[in-house]
């Protein structure tokens, strides 16, 4: 199961989770994208990054099992793991260094609602961030 999410100008506009692997439902949502790309307006890009995650231990036997692929590891009394994330930027602008978001769409694994929204958190406050960086300057 997978999250894919649709992020427009620093925010989550619509989310849903599908019945398949992560590898598997990016690159049926590139396809899907691709297709209403328009090259003249802007840059149609594939990141692939990883978000860590921590959960208390013990974890439970569903959650153990959800998060196994991803090599969970014991970092005190705590699980940590690293989720694939990939961001696929297909409403960008480069200005000067930075490159400006305005549409992306998300797709990562689905553990669970809380994980899937702290994930969300991140992903939008990263996309955001060469926004903000610039206008401090």
């Amino acid at each position: 199961m997978s999250v894919v999410a649709k992020v427009s100008k620093s925010s989550v506009v619509k989310r849903e989770v599908v019945n398949k692997d992560v590898m598997e439902a990016v690159k049926d949502v590139a396809v899907e994208l691709i297709k209403s790309w328009d090259p003249s307006s802007s840059d149609f890009i594939i990141l692939r990054d990883y978000y860590s995650v921590s959960y208390p231990a013990p974890l439970t036997r569903e959650l153990l099992e959800k998060i196994r692929k991803y090599s969970p590891k014991r970092v005190e009394n705590r699980v940590e793991v690293a989720l694939p994330i990939f961001e696929i930027v297909h409403g960008a602008q480069w200005a000067g260094e930075s490159l400006q978001v305005g549409d992306a769409t998300v797709v990562f694994p689905y553990i669970d609602d809380a994980t899937t929204e702290e994930v969300l958190r991140g992903v939008v406050q990263s996309l955001s961030a060469p926004e903000e960086e610039e206008a401090f300057e």
